[in-house]
C-alpha cells in the first residue's frame, strides 16, 4: 500500500520534484487508564505506547495538493487493560488547496486496531470528512475539522456496525523562530449497538514543538493529552474511561512547506474502547 501511494503521488503529476514535502515522527508516551465499572470495564492500568507517522504529498504553484498520512501504533497492554487495543493502524488520503494564510481540503481513511492480543477482535473503522486552516499573522494559526466514522466493531462483539461524527478545533502560537505552542480539543459522538447505546470521547491537548536550529528540519515535541470515553447503558451503569497520557518525540520534515492538516490521533481511544467485548 505504501509503495502504491508513493508512487501515484511521485508519478502521477507533472509537478517538479521540488515540490514534495513531508515529514516522519516517531513518539513514545505513556498512559494512566481508570475505567468505571471496573469488573465491566476493565481498563485500569498504566500503559507504553509508541507511535511511529509518516505523512508525504505533492503541493502544485496554484496550491492544489494530495496528500497521505500513515501511522502506526503498538501499546504495551499486558494484562492490566485487556480490552485496550494492542496495536492500531491508519492510512488517511487527503486533498485540498493551500494558500499563504489558509488551506482546506477533505480526506479520506481507516483506521485499525487489534485487540486482546489476539487475532478475533480486530476493529476497522472508515472515516471522511472536510477541513481547514487559517493563520492570523506570524504568530497565531487555527484550525478545524469534520467527519463521519464508520464501521466493524471486531467479532468478538454481536454489535457489528458503529456510526458517528467527530470534530474539532487547534489553535498553535509561535512564541519565536524555534518555539511553538499548541492546544486542541476533539470531540466524537457514536452510536453503537443499532443504535441503542451512545459513547462520547472527549479529548484535551497541551504541546510544545522546538525546532532544532543545528539539523534544518529536525524537531522534538512533549505533549499532554487527557480524554474521557462515556459509553451511555440502556441498562446497568455507564462506562467512563478516563486516561492520561504524556508523550514525547521527535519530527523530521524534509521537502518544500506542506499545508496544515489535523492530527486525527485523538480518535485512537475511540477505538481502544469499543474495538470488540466492551459492546
Amino acid at each position: 500500500m505504501l509503495r502504491a501511494t508513493a508512487a501515484l503521488l511521485l508519478c502521477a503529476s507533472p509537478l517538479a520534484a521540488q515540490d514534495f514535502y513531508g515529514q516522519a515522527t516517531l513518539s513514545f508516551g505513556q498512559s494512566d487508564t481508570v475505567g468505571t465499572p471496573v469488573g465491566l470495564q476493565g481498563a485500569d492500568g498504566t500503559l507504553g505506547t509508541g507511535r511511529a507517522e509518516l505523512s508525504f504529498g505533492r503541493l502544485s504553484d496554484n496550491g492544489l495538493y494530495l496528500q497521505a498520512d500513515l501511522g502506526l501504533t503498538a501499546t504495551d497492554n499486558g494484562n492490566a487493560a485487556p480490552n485496550t487495543a494492542n496495536t492500531s493502524n491508519s492510512l488517511v488520503l487527503r486533498a485540498g488547496r493551500a494558500a499563504d494564510r489558509f488551506s482546506y481540503g477533505a480526506f479520506v481513511g481507516a483506521l485499525q486496531s487489534d485487540h486482546d492480543n489476539d487475532a478475533t477482535d480486530d476493529a476497522m473503522r472508515l472515516l471522511a470528512g472536510v477541513e481547514g486552516a487559517w493563520a492570523l499573522n506570524e504568530r497565531w494559526s487555527f484550525n478545524a475539522h469534520l467527519g463521519y466514522l464508520t464501521g466493524d466493531s471486531g467479532s468478538d462483539s454481536v454489535a457489528t456496525v458503529t456510526d458517528g461524527v467527530f470534530t474539532g478545533v487547534g489553535i498553535t502560537l509561535a512564541a519565536n523562530d524555534a518555539l511553538s505552542f499548541g492546544t486542541s480539543i476533539g470531540y466524537l459522538n457514536a452510536q453503537m449497538d443499532a443504535p441503542s447505546t451512545v459513547v462520547e470521547l472527549w479529548t484535551l491537548e497541551l504541546r510544545v514543538d522546538y525546532d532544532i536550529a543545528s539539523v534544518p528540519g529536525l524537531s522534538v515535541f512533549a505533549a499532554a493529552q487527557y480524554g474521557e470515553s462515556h459509553q451511555k447503558e440502556i441498562v446497568g451503569l455507564d462506562d467512563i474511561t478516563d486516561t492520561t497520557t504524556i508523550m514525547a518525540g521527535i519530527t523530521y520534515r524534509f521537502g518544500r512547506k506542506g499545508p496544515k492538516t489535523t492530527n486525527l490521533g485523538y480518535l485512537e481511544p475511540y477505538l481502544s474502547n469499543t474495538g470488540g467485548i466492551l459492546e
